[in-house]
């Protein structure tokens, strides 16, 4: 049973937003797919600027990632 204090009285608890919050940590999950299933960029064409498919692939989910890992930070940090 919820007793309100002295500081709390007249005032309903605050309960956390959790259930919209882990819905973020959704979004964690599209770099680790990316990354993880080889038979999508298992090749070396195409090329950009010589470098095979297969590296240039990994390489750009590294910004991919610390976006998606930003977005979800800034918005738990929020929730708080």
């Amino acid at each position: 049973m919820y007793e309100p204090t002295d500081a709390n009285r007249g005032r309903d608890p605050v309960a956390p937003v959790r259930g919209r919050a882990r819905v973020w940590y959704l979004l964690l999950l599209v770099p680790m797919i990316g990354t993880l299933i080889p038979p999508i960029y298992n090749t070396r064409d195409p090329t950009l600027i010589g470098i095979p498919f297969f590296y240039w692939y990994l390489m750009a989910w590294v910004p991919v990632t610390v976006v998606c890992m930003a977005i979800v930070s800034r918005l738990m940090n929020e929730d708080r």
